[in-house]
């Protein structure tokens, strides 16, 4: 498992730096003008059907790397395994971490999985302090807590956690 956990870090520092530097290219300006006002890029020239094509082929080579490092590790893939709650988890991960940056990804990502840890840790040692039975830390649970936090993050910090990492960053 070692040598696999290296591997993906590997992949991500290569993926991420790739997706970084594809923004400041002419693919990514395309990229961004579609994305903020697409009426506008068309009439400035850019092709609309070809660069979301080329998105959409661009995003699909990233999740077939993903999607196959998943399978290898499982070793078999379930369809039963992409329910509707990943789907709600991963748009939190971007929204939490920042939509218009890598790095806010990775970082709702880290920050949308140690929530839910440390809540389980948090929940086993009040039960254990406190007695207090019947309450699990169940799907439904998470499920809300993902819901406030990506509402808060909305309403607080719409440029996520990248914004607050950009106000911090001193050097």
């Amino acid at each position: 498992h070692t040598r696999f956990y290296y591997l993906i870090v590997a992949l991500v520092i290569i993926m991420s730096l790739g997706a970084k530097n594809l923004t400041r290219m002419k693919i990514g300006r395309a990229f961004v003008a579609i994305r903020d006002r697409d009426v506008a890029a068309s009439i400035i020239g850019v092709n609309l059907t070809y660069y979301k094509v080329l998105a959409f082929g661009i995003s699909s080579f990233y999740a077939g790397i993903c999607g196959s490092l998943l399978a290898y590790y499982m070793t078999h893939v379930n369809p039963e395994y992409f329910n509707l709650f990943l789907s709600v988890e991963y748009i939190g991960m971007i929204i939490v971490g920042g939509m218009a940056s890598v790095a806010g990804s990775i970082l709702g990502a880290m920050f949308m999985t140690i929530v839910p840890e440390s809540l389980k840790f948090l929940l086993g040692f009040i039960r254990e302090s406190f007695g207090i039975t019947g309450f699990e830390f169940t799907d439904q649970v998470r499920v809300a807590i993902y819901g406030a936090l990506i509402i808060l993050f909305l309403i607080f910090e719409p440029g996520g956690l990248f914004a607050i990492w950009q106000r911090l960053k001193v050097f």
